[in-house]
C-alpha cells in the first residue's frame, strides 16, 4: 500500500480509531474533547466541520476499496462531520444566549455541560437511527411522504446525511431545553 492511498485510508478511520469497537462514538468524542479543550471552541470545531464538508467525499471514494462495503462502519468522518456540526449549533446558539447559568461544580462550566448533554444525543440519535435519521440512511423504512422517486445511487449523502440529521436534532433538542430553562427564569 504506497503512502497517498494508506494516508486517505488513515483519515477515513480518524487513525484507526474507527477500527476500534464503536468507532463512530470514539470519533465523536475526539471532537468533543477538542471542542470541550480549546479556548475558543468555534475554531476547532469550525476547522473539524470546514474540513470534513471539504474533503470527505474525496476521501470517502478513495478509501472505498479498503472496505467491503459502501457504508463501512470504519468510516468515521461523516461522524466527525455530524459531531463538529451540532456542536457549532450549540456553541452559536449559547454564545448569543449566553444569560443562563446552572448551578454546577467548579470542576464543569456551562458550556462544557452543553456539549457533553449534545454528544450524548448525537449518539443516541446515530446509534438507534430513530425516525429522520434511520430514513435518510435506508429510505425503504421511510413513510412514503418522506421517501423520493428518484433511484440514483446516492449512497455517500446517505452515510453523511444521517449524521447530519442526528446532528440537527440533538443540536435542536439541547436548544429548545436551554429555550425552555431561559423562558422560565
Amino acid at each position: 500500500m504506497d503512502f497517498k492511498k494508506n494516508g486517505m485510508y488513515q483519515l477515513a478511520t480518524l487513525f484507526g480509531l474507527g477500527r476500534l469497537p464503536g468507532g463512530g462514538t470514539w470519533a465523536s468524542l475526539v471532537v468533543l474533547l477538542t471542542a470541550i479543550l480549546a479556548k475558543d471552541p468555534f475554531n476547532p470545531l469550525f476547522f473539524f466541520g470546514i474540513f470534513t464538508m471539504l474533503l470527505a467525499s474525496a476521501i470517502y471514494e478513495s478509501s472505498l476499496p479498503f472496505f467491503t462495503s459502501k457504508d463501512p462502519k470504519e468510516f468515521v468522518l461523516d461522524e466527525v462531520l455530524g459531531m463538529a456540526l451540532a456542536l457549532m449549533i450549540v456553541w452559536m446558539f449559547s454564545d448569543i444566549f449566553g444569560g443562563f447559568s446552572f448551578n454546577l461544580p467548579d470542576y464543569i462550566n456551562n458550556q462544557e455541560l452543553l456539549f457533553v448533554i449534545t454528544f450524548i444525543l448525537f449518539r443516541f440519535f446515530d446509534i438507534s437511527k430513530i425516525g429522520p435519521v434511520g430514513w435518510i440512511e435506508d429510505p425503504t423504512t421511510a413513510p412514503l411522504w418522506w421517501q423520493k422517486s428518484d433511484t440514483t445511487d446516492d449512497t455517500y449523502m446517505r452515510v453523511i446525511g444521517d449524521d447530519l440529521m442526528a446532528a440537527f436534532l440533538s443540536s435542536g433538542i439541547v436548544i429548545i431545553m436551554l429555550s425552555i430553562y431561559l423562558w422560565v427564569l
